[in-house]
């Protein structure tokens, strides 16, 4: 007698669209719940507050997930696991509370005093969807090792500069500062570096004024005009 073959592919994806129905059935009873609490004229806040419901339906399909594929480390998965089910229990009373509230609003059936008591508090499973995440994510262990590296790098930097604050205040410090101290002065304060090309007084830019060596030349007399003057003439 042959075995029949394992195959749970079947069962799996029938199981989570069953886990997919109630989280929604659930996650419909919260907002409708939640948006009895606004006027209907409060678009914004409605539209808000029933993302917020559907992002916490989510969290719930989210989780599983999460724990299939990403929760590997001990401490991350142990941890998320526990979040997944305090979840679960806020899912489940709100879900109870919720179908007490809308039934007696629209039945005029008697809530019982303590879900009307909590029903306030109901919206609270928004911050702990918060919390839990954030909680996950930070328990990472790519988070905790980033975290490491990045602490191992500031502590490097600081023995580094530790160092060097040794090294300055010793005897081999002080003559390399020296020594830098002495090639800077000598480059910045340098005469070369004050020089000033001095120009003749009366000579343009650009002219080139004779030797200091060369001969004078005297300047020729101006000869007498040729043309003759009126006395002359008269």
């Amino acid at each position: 007698m042959n075995e029949k073959e394992y195959k749970p592919n079947g069962a799996k994806l029938f199981a989570a669209l069953v886990y997919i129905g109630v989280v929604l059935a659930a996650t419909t009873l919260f907002i409708s719940m939640v948006l009895s609490a606004f006027p209907a004229d409060a678009y914004f806040s409605r539209v808000v507050m029933g993302l917020a419901g559907l992002l916490i339906g989510a969290s719930m399909l989210a989780f599983p997930v999460a724990l299939h594929t990403w929760t590997v480390e001990k401490t991350h998965r142990l941890a998320t696991t526990i979040l997944y089910y305090i979840e679960m229990a806020f899912i489940a009373v709100n879900t109870v509370v919720s179908f007490l509230v809308l039934l007696g609003k629209n039945t005029g059936y008697a809530v019982p005093e303590w879900a009307v008591l909590y029903e306030p508090f109901s919206v609270a499973a928004i911050v702990y969807t918060l919390a839990a995440w954030g909680t996950v994510f930070l328990l990472d262990p790519e988070h905790k090792r980033t975290q490491k590296a990045r602490e191992a790098d500031e502590k490097f930097h600081d023995l580094v500069a530790d160092k060097r604050m040794e090294f300055v205040n010793s005897v081999e410090g002080e003559q390399v500062i020296l020594q830098i101290a002495t090639a800077d002065i000598q480059k910045r304060y340098d005469p070369e570096n004050f020089k000033r090309d001095k120009q003749h007084f009366g000579v343009a830019r650009g002219v080139v004024p004779a030797p200091a060596n060369s001969p004078f030349v005297a300047k020729q007399a101006v000869s007498p005009s040729p043309l003759p003057n009126d006395d002359d003439q008269s």
